[in-house]
Formats: structure tokens, C-alpha cells, sequence
């Protein structure tokens, strides 16, 4: 199969112009979501940080303070937990993308047991105590969410004061919450984990309609370049060449009618179309002086 060198410069074109919107496409669509990901984990980080603040008052500021007023009674709102989720809960009202939970395999509230997503990352968690955190795309409820998930480790004997064993637990609790739930916990043993939750929903479609954009944008000026390109070199290189191989091969085989060989194109065709003129031109002084010297002869 005959293949002209029209067909493989725009081959060529085509391939160089297609891998670099490949490329282009490519590099903006990772480094924008990499950057959609970076701004969730900080604002999921500035959640994380807003609750253990919540928590950390919580137990030592309100709880003390309420066991002081009535050790005989229990408050809710005293545990650490119980009260940052509570505060998120009105966060959540307002944009249900945003949550905070801290789930327990064995919770002492039946609100706080993990969805499966929950439970596999707190037995990644339990398995690997070198792990501190875990991120990354959740797709919950028909939207797209991204999360951020730490351990929660029992580090602290007062945890054990209410999670050990049913009698060891204020009787105000019991009577409460029962005796099935949220004992039995160990010292250094991960029982659950906090995850928050954030939006990123729209980031992620306002990603791909700039990468859209930037695609159609490179795809006009890459079209727009072949083209010129193209024309150019069809103009320039292509067309004369075909011309002069075509005179060429004429007057290879001895058709000639002195018209002298075309000069259009680039530079360096033109002086091969002026090296192959001279060769013309000494060829039919040579062939003339040969018929000469045969008439004389």
C-alpha cells in the first residue's frame, strides 16, 4: 500500500496533537483534584479539631461541674461524645453533607453502631495500630462525600470507670442505657473511630466542567494549529515536491519540453529544483553535442 508523505505528516501531526490534549487533559484533571482534595482535608481537619475542642471542654469543664450539682444523676451532656455530636447535629441541619460521628462496635447508645463503611475502617484501625487516619471518597445516600476517619483508643483509666463492667458503672447509666451495651472495653483497645464528613459534590462537578473547559479549549487550539500546520507544510513542502517528482520523472524518460522545473516551496526545495535544472539543462547540451558529432560523423 502506496503511502504519500501527505498521509504521514498528517498522521504525525495528528499523533503529536492528540497525545499533548491527552496529556494536558490529563495533568489538570489529577492536579484539580488533588487540590479539591487537599481544601477537603483541611476543612475536614478544622472539624476534627472544632470537635476534640468540644469534647475536651466537655470533660473538663461541664462534667465536673454537673457531678458536682447531683452525682446521682446522670447527664448526657456531660460525655465528651454525646456533646460534639450534638453540636455537629446542628451543623448537619443546615447541610446534611456535614457530619460528625464517633461509632463504637460496641456502643452504649444504639445510635452510635457503625454502617458497615464505619466498620470496615475501624477493623483497619484495630489491625494496624500505627494507623492514625484514614481519608478519602465516600459515596453516601446518592452523594458524593469525602471523609476523614481517626481511631478512638481507650488510653485513659476514667474511660473504664463507665465502659468496664456493668457494676463498676454509675448506677444512673445503667438504669439508662441497660447492661448489653458499651462494656467490656479494654485499656489500649480500639472501640471505634471519629469520622466527619464533608461536601465536595459540587467541587468535583465544577472540576470536571473546567476540565471540560480546558479540554475544548486545547482541542480548538490543537485544531487549529493542525490545520495551520498542515496547510503550511502541504503548501510549502508537499505540493512542490510532488511537483518537481513529477517533472522530474518526465524528463527522466525523455519527455521534455524545456519548461523549466517549478521553483515554488520552501528553500531548500527550491535549490534542489535548481540542482536538478542545471542537471537538465547539462544533460541536453550533452545529448545535443552527441546528435551533432553523429550528423558530422
Amino acid at each position: 500500500m502506496n503511502v504519500t508523505t501527505s498521509s504521514l505528516i498528517r498522521r504525525a501531526l495528528a499523533l503529536v496533537f492528540l497525545t499533548a490534549l491527552v496529556i494536558g487533559g490529563s495533568g489538570a484533571f489529577f492536579a484539580l483534584q488533588a487540590r479539591a482534595f487537599d481544601e477537603a482535608t483541611r476543612e475536614s481537619r478544622l472539624l476534627l479539631a472544632t470537635a476534640q475542642a468540644i469534647r475536651a471542654y466537655t470533660s473538663d469543664q461541664v462534667a465536673p461541674l454537673a457531678y458536682t450539682a447531683s452525682s446521682d444523676t446522670f447527664h448526657p451532656e456531660t460525655v465528651p461524645s454525646f456533646a460534639a455530636q450534638t453540636v455537629f447535629a446542628e451543623v448537619s441541619s443546615a447541610d446534611l453533607a456535614y457530619t460528625y460521628r464517633e461509632v463504637a462496635l460496641n456502643p452504649t447508645s444504639p445510635t452510635d453502631r457503625p454502617v458497615p463503611f464505619e466498620t470496615e475502617l475501624i477493623n483497619a484501625f484495630r489491625q494496624d495500630d500505627a494507623l492514625t487516619e484514614r481519608s478519602g471518597r465516600w459515596r453516601r445516600g446518592g452523594h458524593e462525600l469525602f471523609y476523614l476517619a481517626r481511631p478512638i483508643r481507650i488510653e485513659q483509666e476514667a474511660c473504664l470507670s463507665c465502659h468496664s463492667t456493668p457494676d463498676q458503672a454509675p448506677p444512673a447509666m445503667v438504669e439508662r442505657y441497660g447492661t448489653e451495651n458499651g462494656f467490656g472495653w479494654q485499656m489500649g483497645e480500639t472501640i471505634g473511630l471519629q469520622i466527619v464528613t464533608v461536601p465536595i459534590e459540587q467541587e468535583m462537578r465544577g472540576m470536571f466542567e473546567l476540565v471540560l473547559a480546558l479540554g475544548t479549549g486545547l482541542l480548538v487550539i490543537f485544531l487549529a494549529g493542525y490545520a495551520a500546520t498542515s496547510n503550511t507544510i502541504n503548501r510549502q513542502l508537499v505540493v512542490p515536491l510532488q511537483a518537481l517528482t513529477a517533472r522530474a520523472e518526465d524528463v527522466s524518460v525523455g519527455i521534455d519540453d524545456g519548461t523549466p522545473l517549478p521553483d515554488d516551496g520552501a528553500s531548500e526545495l527550491k535549490r534542489l529544483s535548481a540542482s536538478i535544472e542545471r542537471l537538465r539543462r547539462s544533460l541536453r547540451r550533452a545529448l545535443a553535442d552527441r546528435n551533432d558529432h553523429e550528423g558530422q560523423a
